[in-house]
């Protein structure tokens, strides 16, 4: 009896020492498995990571980095929304590291809340006014809830503190562009350009701020580079037709766009693109077609009834190009252009008195048209008014239509002045 109570004793000793000696070694088992884990988010196996930071937190929940690299796994595999759960539990063990706050601003950001991300990112900045990086994902942050002017001053601060972040060029010139700012944002892009191997939409976007602002030679290289690079981009196709049509090139015009609607038969801006170029060509009838498609795939683009309606005034078809510039009124009464467009139709066909209205909606407008003056006198001549028609006369002479002179001489005798 002694004997067994010997050997149980002797067993509870061992099984003692065993579990003695495991929780002894957990922690090292835990910094060995987080070890691995860091090789491998190294070389982006994000997945064999997470379970080897998943050990670690098991084997030690103590320890506020073995929580944050698991939460980059998890942002590795686009799993947000936990990956800012496992950034709070490593905020919550250690409140004083900034990149803890940045990373999950971004995580937060990713799974669309930007308050409590612009709060993350903040934080970080406060404990690191130093990390180019946490400025650059506010200027992200800030871009994405389009306040274009914070995210330019964050990510001018992103490049004063490295310059050598072309992302941060690349971002600041989207935000420069959604500002309307076209050269500077090329000038952010030429940064990037020339300091990478550029993708393809790197030319493409500027290309397309070049065509912005009428450089149309420059949009043409730099699209004709973006499809060297991807074949496949209708809107790269279609701008740089687009380009092309600009320089009075209509048949590379026409070619590229009809590349981009071979990608995408629907592509209803595309013909409309085409529609301009044909109609800029002169092809009025084939420029109708094209705007005709355009408008079936989406009957309020403005600038396809637009072009009809021009194409249907050169085309002798006043009565529906009337009809066109009514449609595009109706959709935007600011329109002016196409006002003063329906006035010489309506005064073609000798309805100047309905001319009228038209005529001064585009002069209110633009007070130094000179045509709209010369236009508007002839329709006011035509209905009795001798007086306000010389006015206009004079006006548009006054602006530099010298055609007026003629039409002075003729109806506005000197001793009517």
């Amino acid at each position: 009896m002694m004997k067994s109570k010997s050997i149980v004793i002797a067993l509870i000793a061992v099984v003692a020492v065993a579990v003695f000696g495991y929780f002894m070694m957990k922690p090292r088992l835990a910094q060995k498995s987080f070890n691995q884990g860091l090789t491998l988010l190294d070389s982006l196996k994000y997945k064999e990571a997470y379970d080897k930071f998943d050990k670690a937190v098991r084997l030690n929940p103590s320890i506020a980095d073995y929580y944050y690299h698991r939460a980059m796994a998890l942002a590795g595999l686009d799993k947000n929304s936990e990956a800012v759960e496992d950034f709070s539990k490593a905020i919550a063990i250690d409140s004083s590291r900034f990149d803890f706050y940045l990373y999950r601003g971004v995580a937060s950001r990713k799974t669309n809340q930007p308050d409590l991300a612009l709060a993350d990112l903040n934080k970080a900045i406060d404990l690191n006014d130093s990390s180019s990086k946490a400025y650059y994902e506010r200027g992200l942050l800030n871009a994405a809830m389009m306040n274009f002017d914070q995210s330019i001053k964050d990510y001018n601060r992103s490049i004063e503190l490295d310059g050598t972040n072309l992302e941060a060029f690349y971002s600041r010139g989207q935000s420069l562009a959604n500002l309307s700012d076209f050269k500077g944002a090329i000038a952010d892009y030429d940064k990037m350009i020339e300091g990478s191997n550029a993708t393809a939409d790197a030319y493409k976007k500027r290309g397309i701020f070049k065509l912005k602002i009428q450089d149309y030679d420059g949009a043409v290289k730099d699209l004709l580079v973006a499809t060297e690079k991807d074949q496949t981009d209708k809107e790269v196709l279609y701008n740089l037709g687009d380009a092309y049509s600009n320089l009075k090139d209509y048949s590379n015009a026409v070619k590229y766009i009809d590349k981009a609607l071979a990608i995408d038969p629907k592509f209803d801006i595309a013909y409309g693109i085409k529609g301009g170029a044909l109609l800029r060509k002169g092809d009025f009838k084939a420029a109708i077609q094209s705007f005709d498609k355009a408008i079936s795939l989406k009957p309020d683009y403005l600038k396809a009834i637009y072009g009809r309606g021009i194409c249907k005034a050169f085309l002798k078809d006043y009565k529906g190009s009337i009809v066109d510039f009514t449609k595009v009124i109706a959709l935007d009464k600011n329109y002016t252009q196409a006002y003063y467009n329906r006035a010489v139709s309506k005064a073609i066909l000798q309805n100047h008195k309905d001319a009228l209205p038209d005529y001064d909606v585009a002069i209110n407008a633009d007070p130094k048209n000179s045509e709209a003056y010369y236009n508007r006198a002839i329709s006011r001549i035509n209905v009795q008014d001798t007086k306000g028609g010389c006015e206009d006369f004079r006006k548009a002479l006054e602006l530099g239509y010298k055609p007026a002179e003629q039409m002075i001489n003729i109806y506005c005798p000197k001793t009517n002045n």
